[in-house]
């Protein structure tokens, strides 16, 4: 997952500076960053979003899709799967509720990262489909780790389960990965867009 990660990563980056955007990487190479520490730098570098990308997994091994994520209240049990498995990279523990809490209600973009999360799916689900099928499980809250705290819009993408044979397969493909990270650079702009038309009011 971290080379599937970090390739796309740096394949979104080179598309959303070609269009303007400054990117700030969390990793350039195989280090690892401890999730809270991934908000804190983007806070520290004040950012104007934050994604996050993931691969799924499940023990069945037949479930594959896209779905993305933002901060909040688990939506379903699968949510509390996925949060669960992206939680295991954190130094924080159960004792840590009431910080978690007050960086909910003091800091975090919940509505704004709601937006940016049904708009960024929309056109990546719409550039994929375009060449793949692919199943789409929309949008979802949960309380992961590595959004919690953000200063700016943030959301958690899971691009596809390396668990399923055949999402594996277009994982591992630039063909695939390209267009993934199309729909993500065009959803971003949709959002930029948006932003702009609601200062103009």
């Amino acid at each position: 997952e971290k080379d599937i990660n970090l390739r796309f990563a740096l394949m979104l980056g080179e598309m959303l500076e070609d269009k303007g955007f400054e990117v700030l990487y969390t990793r350039t190479d195989d280090t690892f960053i401890p999730l809270e520490e991934r908000t804190g730098d983007a806070n520290v570098r004040k950012a104007d979003l934050f994604l996050s990308i993931h691969c799924n997994s499940n023990p069945l091994g037949n479930l594959q899709g896209i779905e993305t994520y933002s901060l909040g209240k688990v939506s379903n049990d699968e949510a509390a799967r996925v949060a669960r498995r992206e939680n295991g990279g954190t130094e924080r523990t159960t004792g840590d509720l009431d910080v978690i809490i007050t960086d909910l209600l003091l800091y975090s973009k919940i509505e704004e990262s709601a937006d940016l999360a049904k708009v960024v799916h929309g056109s990546l689900v719409k550039s994929v489909k375009q060449e793949f099928t692919v199943r789409d499980h929309g949008t979802r809250t949960a309380l992961f780790h590595v959004l919690i705290g953000s200063k700016m819009p943030a959301i958690l993408l899971e691009l596809g389960y390396l668990s399923h044979p055949e999402e594996a397969k277009r994982l591992n493909s630039d063909e695939y990965l390209e267009q993934t990270a199309l729909g993500i650079v065009q959803g971003v702009l949709q959002y930029k867009e948006s932003l702009a038309q609601f200062a103009e009011r």
